[in-house]
């Protein structure tokens, strides 16, 4: 009978501590410590979350021991592919500027010739000024 106390004691001690936590937790707010352990970290040259980029996620759980490299993992694999769509993305939109920025030039090019056909087409001076 004296275990049982214990340990029903034991129980309700857990559950004030637990509460008396909640409790206390409740009125701390967390997000800005967060936030500037993210700051932290980014000023740092480290990712705001442990996993997006860095030594741990980029680089092999493991090697062989004569020095040949670890098959790449599906997570890799997939950082690779989502990498080359980025690159091949970019690609195309700067060759879409680069034309878009070329057929200005055209434009421009175009217009600034109309205008000086225009100034060399306008009505001559008539009469005695032509006799001279």
């Amino acid at each position: 009978m004296a275990a049982a106390c214990k340990q029903i004691l034991a129980v309700k001690l857990i559950e004030k501590t637990a509460l008396n936590y909640y409790l206390e937790s409740r009125c701390i707010h967390i997000s800005a410590i967060l936030e500037k352990v993210g700051g932290w970290r980014l000023r740092h040259g480290i990712p705001a979350k442990g996993v997006e980029y860095g030594p741990l996620t980029d680089l092999p759980d493991w090697s062989y021991a004569d020095g040949r490299p670890a098959p790449l993992q599906e997570a890799k694999k997939r950082k690779i592919k989502l990498h080359k769509e980025y690159c091949e993305k970019i690609i195309k939109l700067t060759k879409e500027v680069d034309e878009c920025l070329e057929l200005n030039q055209q434009k421009a090019t175009m217009e600034e010739a109309k205008r000086q056909n225009a100034i060399r087409n306008r009505l001559k001076a008539k009469g005695d000024s032509l006799i001279k």
